[in-house]
């Protein structure tokens, strides 16, 4: 097990090598931007490590990029942005990541990996419908606290849920701020399980736009009609 940790530790500090920005515009104790402000990075992880708790029981695996290492479920140290208006990042940022079900399903869990920064200590987390290859209107959220701090592991987020979707058919999962959370800055660690670019969706300033990147780490979770 030790090994294994080692091994994550040294795997962490890999991607910090290759993901820290020459450039930032935004500091807070060890957490660090990108210059554009899109990516987060925790310059150094948080002492410690929680293991991950399973949160896929018995349910129909939607869709899940989470690791099933209790300690690496997800990158600890980088993530998309997500802030309000009012964080000291000054700019209002958001993700969301597709998916695709394979049959007709009933979504009735949605987990994800965020870490908070500064500000409020929440985040909004919705499921929405595809509108041209962009998120389109939600078909339920939910406002979560107490995130965990950004730059460990392995805490997930968990929102109930119970919405139908349709097999073959695009969804995505939102993650943003909201009117309770105009000052956080929070993160949505990257996937640990596949770190390839990967088309999602990035949100500046009252825009949706496609990107490309490693996911955020979530899983879509339900039972077959």
């Amino acid at each position: 097990m030790m090994n294994r940790i080692l091994r994550g530790s040294a795997l962490c500090s890999l991607a910090l090598i290759f993901s820290i920005p020459a450039l930032a515009v935004t500091t807070h104790r060890g957490v660090t931007t990108s210059k554009d402000g899109k990516v987060t990075v925790a310059t150094s992880p948080a002492s410690g490590f929680t293991p991950g708790t399973d949160v896929i029981d018995a349910l129909l695996p939607i869709y899940n990029n989470l690791s099933t290492y209790p300690l690496g479920r997800y990158w600890c140290c980088s993530g998309w942005t997500i802030s309000g208006p009012n964080s000291i990042v000054g700019q209002t940022y958001a993700a969301a990541m597709p998916f695709t079900p394979a049959g007709n399903a009933t979504v009735t869990k949605l987990v994800v990996s965020v870490g908070y920064v500064t500000g409020t200590n929440g985040v909004t987390v919705t499921l929405n419908s595809d509108a041209g290859g962009l998120p389109g209107s939600a078909l339920a959220s939910f406002d979560l606290s107490g995130l965990p701090q950004f730059g460990s592991c392995c805490t997930l987020q968990v929102s109930n849920t119970g919405v139908p979707v349709t097999g073959g058919t695009k969804y995505w999962v939102v993650v943003a701020t909201g009117d309770d959370t105009l000052d956080t800055w929070d993160a949505w660690n990257q996937n640990d399980t596949n770190q390839t670019n990967q088309p999602f969706a990035s949100y500046n300033n009252g825009v949706w736009s496609p990107s490309l990147g490693i996911l955020g780490g979530f899983a879509v979770l339900g039972t077959r009609p």
